[in-house]
């Protein structure tokens, strides 16, 4: 046999599934409570793996492959953990992604059936992932996203837009764990909110509100955005974090029933991710995992947005970019005429 002479470098295609496999070492590093471990400050592998009940031979390339990755730095044989580690890596932190890294890979675990299936046919894929939504393990980890920016950049921007002080109503489409109306109302005791959402979440949704002593000023109702309507003229302000993506399909009608629902003077607030924010194949995993997930896109421009919103009456457009290390997405917000 005469072996063929390789033109091209095979390396980088099958960088691709160790990359996978890295992914899998970070829920690993979690699940066996390893960022709490280093919390302390630096350990070699030995002590590593004694606190976290591991085999040091196996444990070791997972610390090498964190290292690699600059979730830990290794200075001789101790491992530390980095501070960004620190501050969304270890259990009890205000800012802990663990749910938020659980939901992330719930979504990827769902690739693991035929997805070349997948790819040929139609399925009711969106019917079960608007399911989980309901769920408290997911709604902690939307949350837990929330928190590593998006939370306080949406919360800062609209309590800056002109005429938030005098706002008396709030509605937070899709607002799922509540987290943004009770911000708000937290910078405007005279605001009230109403939380729509889908009718299996907005139990849980009340539930949260009333142990965080907000149900008094909000309440959660069922609402669909893909047929449902606002009450006319209700609103000061309404906020959509990660919502309008599901309806990327038929956006400037959904924008003209959230425009409905607002007072002339109000504002409508967008917040999702825009194209062109990471890196394209970041932004390309997480786009086949949305549309495998039974949703149209999970990114929606700056332009798309704001014709929807000018075609319902809204102008006056102000937006808001992440910069780190505050992500979260683009924000824009459109004034209703009148």
């Amino acid at each position: 046999m005469t072996p063929t002479r390789p033109q091209n470098a095979f390396a980088p295609i099958e960088d691709v599934f160790y990359g996978a496999v890295a992914a899998r070492m970070l829920i690993t590093a979690l699940e066996i409570d390893l960022f709490s471990a280093l919390e302390a400050g630096q350990l070699p592998l030995a002590k590593l793996a004694a606190r976290t009940g591991t085999l040091p031979l196996r444990l070791e390339p997972l610390l090498e492959g964190l290292t690699a990755q600059g979730i830990l730095t290794r200075e001789g044989v101790d491992y530390a953990a980095t501070p960004a580690a620190s501050e969304y890596l270890v259990p009890g932190k205000p800012l802990y992604q663990g749910p938020a890294m659980m939901l992330l890979s719930h979504f990827a675990d769902s690739l693991q059936g035929n997805l070349a299936e997948r790819l040929r046919h139609e399925d009711d894929a969106r019917q079960g992932s608007d399911k989980g939504w309901g769920m408290e393990t997911i709604m902690e980890g939307t949350l837990g996203h929330a928190l590593t920016g998006a939370l306080f950049r949406v919360t800062r921007f609209a309590a800056e837009l002109p005429g938030f002080a005098a706002m008396r109503t709030l509605c937070d489409v899709g607002g799922n764990h509540g987290a943004y109306t009770m911000a708000l109302l937290d910078e405007n005791s005279d605001l009230t909110g109403t939380v729509l959402d889908l009718p299996h979440v907005v139990p849980f949704t009340n539930e949260r509100c009333r142990e965080r002593g907000y149900g008094e000023r909000i309440r959660a109702e069922a609402f669909d955005l893909r047929t449902d309507g606002l009450p006319r003229e209700g609103f000061d302000l309404i906020v959509t974090s990660h919502v309008l993506y599901g309806v990327a399909d038929d956006l400037e009608a959904a924008t003209r029933r959230l425009a409905t629902g607002l007072r002339p003077g109000g504002w409508l607030i967008s917040h999702h991710f825009a194209p062109g924010e990471r890196d394209a194949g970041i932004e390309a995993a997480h786009e086949f995992m949305t549309r495998l997930a039974g949703y149209p896109t999970h990114f929606l421009s700056q332009q798309s947005l704001e014709t929807a919103m000018r075609a319902a009456g809204l102008d006056d457009f102000r937006a808001d970019a992440p910069t780190p290390p505050l992500g979260g997405g683009l924000i824009l917000a459109g004034r209703k005429r009148g």
